[in-house]
């Protein structure tokens, strides 16, 4: 998981890069977080993305560079659109409420964009830098499909939005979700903290939220590359993906 915590974040394999990937280009995407308060991604080196070089990303975008696939999550305020908009006036049901969105543009002025490195201390620590929501990289293929298992409950915050795996009354990683009326979820992403990765979090964890979707009779909108890489490996869970509205990463038919 990468903290998107700088205005301007150099993705690529540079030993001064801010995301720091082996065998990506050099400088292989630039993300910068501009006045509007978006993150805004250009594509540099060779690539995959969701809509193109160069787009905002809302949660769930993900895109490719060298062997790295990244999918971009952070926590949306409700005017950045459907069907990822906020924790209120999103597209979906249980939803945590939020408070207005600030007035970032003041707090950030265009001049004073650049990267954490090269800021003065002073600027480096201010609270004017400080981005209003959390925003990460998560590696899509941090967690291998079939790591062996880890011992972990899950609990489900239908207020949140989170199926969360637990150990020892703390958080080990997750599931984001939206809840679309009474039959359908869309499942955002799955992330695990770094120290907990390769011992088969998110393919347990991804089982028993599929398992319970199936228990509640709900079908499946996916937005995240490793549960499609999941129901790829496991095509029992194929029949949950919703013919309709099957996401930007349904899993692929097997004939």
């Amino acid at each position: 998981m990468h903290e998107l915590d700088c205005d301007v974040t150099h993705v690529g394999s540079a030993d001064d890069s801010d995301v720091l990937l082996q065998g990506a280009d050099p400088l292989h995407a630039r993300i910068v977080h501009d006045t509007a308060d978006e993150y805004v991604l250009e594509m540099i080196g060779r690539g995959e993305t969701s809509s193109g070089p160069n787009e905002v990303l809302r949660t769930g975008a993900r895109f490719t560079a060298g062997p790295w696939r990244l999918v971009y999550t952070r926590d949306e305020f409700a005017d950045h659109g459907r069907p990822y908009g906020g924790r209120s006036g999103g597209e979906g049901a249980h939803q945590r409420p939020q408070p207005p969105r600030p007035d970032y543009a003041s707090e950030h002025p265009s001049d004073s964009l650049t990267r954490c490195e090269l800021k003065k201390p002073d600027e480096t620590s201010s609270a004017n830098q400080i981005a209003i929501r959390r925003s990460v990289l998560v590696d899509a293929t941090a967690d291998a499909v079939d790591a062996r298992g880890f011992e972990f409950r899950v609990v489900n915050d239908q207020h949140a939005g989170l199926y969360e795996a637990i150990v020892d009354n703390s958080s080990i990683g997750g599931v984001t979700y939206n809840l679309i009326g009474d039959d359908r979820i869309v499942l955002l992403a799955v992330s695990v903290f770094p120290e907990f990765r390769g011992q088969g979090i998110a393919t347990g964890l991804i089982h028993r939220v599929l398992d319970d979707v199936r228990a509640q009779g709900r079908t499946v909108t996916n937005y995240c590359p490793v549960v499609a890489a999941f129901i790829d490996e496991h095509p029992a869970y194929a029949d949950l993906i919703n013919h309709e509205h099957p996401g930007a990463y349904a899993a692929r038919r097997r004939s």
